[in-house]
C-alpha cells in the first residue's frame, strides 16, 4: 500500500482515498461510491489509463469490476481477499477523474483539483455531489465476462483447425462434425452474449476455415472407415496433404516474441496483480507481435501461457 503523503504531490490519488473524500462530499455510503465507480468504470466513461497499478501498467476494468463486486459480496470470480489485495493496489489519474466529471456534471472531490477545476466549479455548479447511479454497469461487465469466455472459447476451436491442417483428411468422421459442432455452439453462444462484433468476425472466419479443411459430403463412419482398412489388409494410405488457409503449422508462431510477455503475466498472476489469466493477457494483446485483433493476440498468449507452464490453474485463479 502506498501511503497517502506519497501521492499528496503526484498526478494520481489512491482509489480508496478516491471513494473516501466522493463519500464525505456526497454523503453516500463508500461501499455505494465504490460500486459506482467501477461500474461507470467498466462502462468506459473515464479515460484510458485512468485506473493503474504503481508501476504503471493498466489495470483492466473487468477486474477492478469483479473486485467490487466481491468486496461487496456479490458473485464474482475472485475472492474477498484477492478483491481487497487488487483494490489496495489501484491508484487513478487525477486528470482521468477531471475528465469523468467534466463530462458527467459530477463535483470534484478535494484531493483532485486543480487551479483550472477550482475557477470552473466556482462558475458552474456541478449537477452530482458524487458519481451517480450507472444503470448499465452490471450489463457491460455481463458482456465482458461473456467476452473473457468466448476468447478461450474460440482458442479451442482453433486448436482444433490447427489439428486439421496439420493433419488433412478429405474425410471427416460422424463423431468429428459432432464435437465440431458442440465446440462451435459452444462458443458462438459466448460470442453472442458478448456482443462483440470483432468476436463474431472472428468465429465467422473458424467456420469457414474448417469447411475448407474438411469435405463435408463425403462423412464416414468409424465402422466403415475400419472396415475399410481391414478389407484392404492394411491401414488407409494417408491423403496427400493439402494446404489448408492460414499459417502452416510453426510459421510466424512469434513464441520467441511472446516468452517475456508470458514470464510477464507469470509475475502478476503470482502476485496477484492480476486475478485472471485472461485479464494478464489482454492487458499485453497491445504489445505482442503479429496482426489481427487485440483479441486474437491475447488467446495466442494465452495458449503460450499454457503450454510453457501446464499447471497454470496453480497461479491463475
Amino acid at each position: 500500500m502506498i501511503p497517502s503523503r506519497a501521492m499528496a504531490a503526484s498526478k494520481y490519488v489512491l482509489l480508496e482515498d478516491l471513494v473516501n473524500d466522493w463519500s464525505d462530499r456526497s454523503g453516500e455510503l463508500p461501499l455505494l461510491t465504490l460500486r459506482r465507480i467501477c461500474d461507470w468504470a467498466v462502462c468506459g466513461r473515464f479515460p484510458n489509463r485512468t485506473f493503474l497499478r504503481p508501476d504503471g501498467e493498466t489495470v483492466d476494468v473487468l477486474e477492478l469490476h469483479w473486485a467490487m463486486r466481491s468486496h461487496l459480496g456479490v458473485r464474482a470470480p475472485i475472492t474477498r481477499d484477492q478483491a481487497t489485495k487488487f483494490l489496495e493496489g489501484v491508484i487513478v489519474s487525477k486528470e482521468g477523474v477531471r475528465t469523468f466529471c467534466e463530462q458527467l456534471g459530477v463535483g470534484l472531490p478535494p484531493g483532485v483539483h486543480s487551479l483550472a477545476s477550482r475557477v470552473l466549479q466556482v462558475l458552474r455548479r456541478s449537477e452530482h455531489l458524487g458519481p451517480p447511479d450507472c444503470p448499465e454497469g452490471s450489463i457491460v461487465a455481463d458482456r465482458l465476462e461473456a467476452r473473457d469466455w468466448a476468447v478461450v472459447k474460440l482458442g479451442g476451436l482453433e486448436k482444433r483447425l490447427a489439428e486439421l491442417r496439420e493433419h488433412p483428411n478429405p474425410a471427416v468422421t460422424d463423431s468429428e462434425i459432432d464435437a465440431w459442432h458442440r465446440q462451435y455452439e459452444d462458443a458462438r453462444s459466448s460470442v453472442e452474449a458478448s456482443h462483440d462484433p470483432q468476436l463474431r468476425a472472428e468465429l465467422g472466419g473458424l467456420a469457414g476455415e474448417w469447411k475448407h479443411l474438411t469435405t463435408i459430403d463425403e462423412l464416414v463412419s468409424e465402422d466403415e472407415l475400419a472396415g475399410e482398412a481391414v478389407n484392404r489388409g492394411a491401414q488407409r494410405p494417408e491423403p496427400p496433404k493439402k494446404r489448408g488457409v492460414g499459417r502452416p503449422p510453426g510459421s510466424g508462431s512469434y513464441r520467441l516474441e511472446d516468452l517475456p510477455l508470458v514470464e510477464e503475466m507469470r509475475a502478476d498472476l503470482i502476485s496477484g496483480v492480476h486475478t485472471s489469466l485472461s485479464a494478464a493477457a489482454r492487458v499485453r494483446a497491445p504489445r505482442a507481435a503479429g496482426g489481427g485483433t487485440e483479441s486474437s493476440r491475447a488467446r495466442r498468449l494465452m495458449e503460450r501461457y499454457k503450454e510453457q507452464y501446464p499447471d497454470w490453474h496453480s497461479h491463475a485463479p
